[in-house]
């Protein structure tokens, strides 16, 4: 019965990871967009485009600015 937690708690830690990553490519392909680096139809553009020098950066600037 000890291991349910731990495995809910792993479970729970996973999915934030998980989330925290699809946050961190949005963030990246919005400033991309805002920027101008990239056109909204180039899907490679988007998908290679590093606008920050760290993931932690697109992650701090979304968890902070919420509203556009």
């Amino acid at each position: 019965m000890k291991q349910l937690p731990w495995t809910l708690c792993a479970v729970a830690l996973a999915l934030v990871a998980w989330l925290a990553l699809a946050v961190v490519s949005v963030e990246n392909q919005r400033h991309a967009l805002a920027s101008k680096a990239c056109a909204e139809s180039d899907t490679q553009c988007l998908a290679a485009a590093q606008t920050r020098a760290h993931w932690w950066q697109h992650l701090a600037y979304a968890m902070t600015h919420v509203r556009p």
